[in-house]
């Protein structure tokens, strides 16, 4: 496929010569030592910035590629499998999560490939921060042999690229919507390719109203304000709906209120957002009596509390009415049973507080359900891993040399 790579793609790391050349790079090994040397010689690098404070996420990055990190995950691998690259990773990464893209990129190089990464066309500083950290870390002589590894590109809607991109790959990652997959899934890829993908998803929270009352309800706060808030609700991973455990009242008004404190001091909003927001609680309120808004804590709109007395309406969920910029669904249920209409596959993470997390997995598996991919504690939903929706990722986008012994 003969296509013009140079002048209708903007390449933030590498160049047109590493998508030309790219089935000619050998795959290395899973945790190379120049894969694990360049991320953590790239955690320095970001590290060192002066102002790397003010973006929280970029410096979270910084540290889970630490070396220390790197090799501590190492050991959880089964170093006696002979591991190599797939080959050529092309990765779409999504427009909500500016340092996704760099997550994602991380699994690929310790998995051994030559990773290609297509980057949305908003213009987000985090991206421009990692990105210019990559290139002087590859500018360096240590580092010169991953210059074939990395490509960062920008492009505007484009069958021809995409296409040309997915028959080059031998795995595809695509992070996105229901819509951008079904999208990207009509550009075939080879034959021996194999595709990840990381659909809509929505997360909830379930907290033990006693068991809150014995902790601090300022640190909860903040705990569930960067579950949340710090991702304006866009990130699957952040819960849209609270669900007690216990009828409590007093529980339920201490930690609303104090998130209410923290949101004041820390989250702007515009009004398109809160007609947003009264729109989809009007459109619910139409199809499910008993709704209401909490008005005792969603007096400014920067938080809105929706207590629901059921969480199926007809043949949906409350979960399929979705909302953002601090929009919240407060259910009160009994026993876990009560929860399972909406542990379905489109159920990703479980944050929890007073719970045992491996009482969650337990009753989880005992139940068989097909969706919930995570169970963490509040606080953590956002946390950097090498597992995702399921997948080892690293492994994944690895393949097994296997040697047969009679």
């Amino acid at each position: 496929m003969q296509i013009n790579l140079k002048e209708r793609i903007k390449y933030l790391t590498g160049d047109v010569s590493i998508l030309e050349k790219s089935g000619e790079i050998p795959a290395l090994p899973m945790f190379s030592d120049i894969a694990v040397s360049f991320l953590a010689e790239l955690s320095k690098e970001l590290l060192f910035i002066p102002n790397i404070r003010e973006h929280v996420d970029v410096m979270s990055f910084a540290y889970w590629i630490r070396k220390a990190s790197l090799e501590k995950e190492k050991q959880k691998y089964n170093l006696n499998e002979f591991r190599l690259g797939r080959g050529v990773a092309f990765h779409i990464a999504p427009s909500n999560v500016p340092v996704n893209f760099a997550v994602s990129m991380t699994s690929s190089l310790l998995a051994g490939n030559i990773t290609i990464i297509r980057v949305s066309n908003k213009e987000f500083v985090e991206v421009s921060i990692i990105c210019d950290a990559i290139n002087r870390v590859l500018t360096k002589e240590d580092y010169s042999k991953m210059r074939d590894y990395i490509c960062i590109i920008r492009y505007e809607h484009s069958d021809e690229i995409t296409a040309f991109l997915s028959s080059i790959c031998d795995v595809r990652i695509i992070w996105g919507g229901n819509n951008t997959i079904a999208q990207i899934r009509k550009y075939p890829i080879p034959p021996r390719a194999i595709e990840m993908c990381f659909a809509d998803r929505y997360s909830v929270a379930i907290i033990d109203s006693e068991k809150y009352l014995e902790e601090d309800p300022f640190e909860i706060a903040k705990k569930f304000y960067t579950d949340t808030y710090y991702s304006d609700q866009n990130a699957c991973s952040s819960p849209r709906i609270v669900i007690w455990l216990g009828e409590n009242e007093v529980a339920k008004t201490s930690f609303w209120n104090a998130l209410n404190e923290e949101v004041k001091s820390r989250y702007d909003i515009q009004p398109v957002q809160v007609i947003d927001k009264l729109s989809t609680f009007t459109e619910i309120s139409m199809k499910m009596e008993g709704v209401r808004i909490r008005e005792d804590i969603s007096a400014d709109n920067r938080l809105m509390v929706i207590d629901i007395p059921s969480l199926v309406l007809d043949s949906e969920t409350i979960m399929d009415y979705k909302m953002n910029s601090g929009y919240f669904y407060q259910y009160t249920a009994t026993c876990l049973d009560d929860i399972l209409p909406i542990f379905n596959k489109t159920c990703q993470t479980i944050a929890v507080l007073g719970i045992e997390k491996k009482d969650v997995v337990s009753f989880l598996m005992g139940k068989g359900v097909r969706g919930i991919d995570r169970v963490v504690d509040i606080g953590d939903t956002m946390g950097l891993e090498f597992v995702w929706d399921g997948f080892k990722m690293i492994e994944n986008m690895s393949r097994i040399v296997y040697i047969y012994e009679k």
